[in-house]
């Protein structure tokens, strides 16, 4: 079987992204971190710190406990080291001339903009973090174009075997047990509505949240009333559950595999029998009332239905390991230099 993948490195090896959307802030910390504004020259080039700053906040605030100095020290020189790298495939990518479709960069720009009301209110979220416009522009530019340059360099130098992928499946079968499974429906109240989450800025959202969480469980107290008097799940289903993806379908979620969702969705689930529905139950998107279907138990997957996966985790592992000797013949070529210890 030929290998047919053309994929993005951005993403295997996530090295290029500038995402914008929610409240940056960091976790506060007994032992200030300097980060000096130029954090590293390339062959010459500025990487300024900002970036750094901006990717750190995002991940302190993902984080639930603060962060050690020497831990929040590493975490920063792994920024450094994935903008150095960023950088050095844009500069050989500029001496190839590869071209940016600007159509591209202002399609990626208008999603970005999207969730916010006005082009006003976009530019101040970005102003927030100290990037404007330019900074967010040029970002896309030399992510669009490392995009284009590491693609090039794997296009046509890997073949995966039908031999090799049998021998993974044969070689790794416990990775491909399946977990117990579940068919359920289910009524949703998110706690952001699909409207509200299309027209409020996350910001916004976020100020909300305590309010919106008591709206939406109010409203599914509301259902679950409903079905005890005697109500049909799927028409409720249709009609009042906020989940785009299954309410046509009168809240069918088909066959979930246990693990997939929030433990209290899979655990509130494991306690039914087929055509029991459950109380109240929360998860991070809101609250729901779940009605089983049916049960099934763990089984082996057939390697048919994974041979494509395979091939493709195959393909994506030697994809890396190209990508990454390329980068080291560039940092072996270039002047950098890092003012971060």
């Amino acid at each position: 079987m030929k290998n047919r993948f053309f994929l993005s490195i951005l993403i295997a090896l996530s090295l290029f992204t500038l995402p914008i959307t929610g409240k940056a802030s960091a976790q506060s910390s007994p032992q200030p971190l300097k980060i000096p504004e130029v954090v590293a020259k390339v062959n010459g080039v500025d990487i300024q710190s900002k970036y750094i700053d901006f990717r750190l906040n995002q991940i302190l605030r993902n984080i639930k406990r603060p962060l050690t100095l020497r831990e929040r020290t590493s975490v920063v020189k792994d920024l450094i080291e994935k903008e150095i790298v960023r950088e050095l495939v844009h500069q050989q990518g500029e001496k190839k001339n590869l071209e940016v479709d600007s159509d591209l960069i202002e399609k990626e720009m208008a999603a970005l903009r999207k969730p916010y009301k006005s082009d006003e209110e976009f530019e101040k979220a970005l102003g927030a973090r100290n990037i404007t416009m330019d900074d967010l522009k040029n970002s896309m530019t030399v992510d669009i174009n490392a995009r284009q340059l590491l693609n090039d360099q794997i296009k046509g130098k890997i073949s995966i075997a039908d031999t090799e992928v049998k021998k993974y499946y044969e070689d790794n079968k416990q990775k491909f047990l399946r977990p117990e499974a579940f068919r359920t429906r289910h009524i949703l109240a998110a706690i952001f509505p699909p409207d509200m989450l299309k027209s409020t800025p996350v910001a916004e959202l976020q100020n909300k949240r305590e309010e919106l969480t008591k709206k939406a469980e109010e409203r599914i107290d509301a259902i679950i009333k409903e079905l005890k008097e005697g109500a049909n799940f799927e028409e409720l289903a249709k009609t009042k559950s906020d989940d785009e993806a299954s309410r046509e379908n009168g809240g069918d979620l088909d066959v979930i595999y246990k693990g997939v969702f929030d433990p209290s969705f899979d655990e509130a689930v494991s306690k039914l029998n087929p055509g029991e529905i459950t109380g109240k139950v929360e998860t991070r998107f809101g609250f729901h009332v779940i009605k089983l279907i049916e049960k099934r138990p763990s089984e082996q997957a057939p390697f048919d239905e994974l041979e494509a996966a395979i091939q493709k985790h195959l393909f994506m592992e030697e994809a890396k390991n190209l990508v990454a000797v390329y980068i080291d013949e560039l940092k072996k070529q270039a002047k950098i230099e890092t003012f971060f210890n």
